[in-house]
């Protein structure tokens, strides 16, 4: 029941806080052209070995790829020596499950051309990351008022997560 209440605020909190009014967005080739791509790595185990192909496709389109994902995650990334990182600890995030003012310190200290959330599932602490990063196009999967939080929605229809990935980097493609 509190933590019910404590996701609820911190829904609240994020779009008080954190959303940022946009103008017209142009989807024209908005992500093929893109060269700083921040990409934001599923919570779960399965999603996360399943979405390590789309940050293989973006560098090797000679794209500038930050990756955001838990610290004892970060070994398990195949040449990751090619990838900028952020990490975070659990201690980063407040009672609220938001992060906590150093790690909103670090987010935003670059702008990025395109930011994708690979989050199938609805996370506050990550939802609450991609609201923060300062990015001209916002990309994740339909989750509860993802409206507010992306300018890009894809679906996700798929319970098998190799299946979903592939789908979303064929959608991801068309722009």
């Amino acid at each position: 029941m509190l933590n019910k209440i404590k996701t609820k605020l911190a829904y609240f909190l994020i779009k008080k806080k954190y959303l940022l009014k946009t103008g017209p967005i142009y989807f024209n080739n908005i992500v093929s052209t893109a060269k700083d791509i921040f990409i934001v790595l599923p919570k779960n185990d399965n999603d996360f070995y399943h979405s390590l192909f789309i940050l293989r496709y973006y560098l090797l389109h000679k794209k500038r790829v930050t990756i955001f994902l838990a610290a004892h995650r970060y070994n398990l990334i195949p040449e990751k020596e090619k990838y900028k990182y952020i990490s975070y600890l659990p201690v980063e995030m407040n009672k609220f499950y938001l992060p906590g003012k150093k790690l909103i310190e670090r987010l935003k200290v670059d702008k990025y051309d395109v930011l994708i959330d690979l989050n199938r599932d609805e996370d506050v602490f990550l939802t609450a990351v991609s609201c923060i990063v300062a990015a001209k196009l916002k990309i994740g999967f339909m989750k509860k008022d993802a409206d507010f939080y992306y300018n890009l929605i894809l679906t996700n229809q798929e319970l098998e997560a190799e299946v979903c990935y592939k789908k979303m980097l064929n959608s991801l493609q068309m722009f």
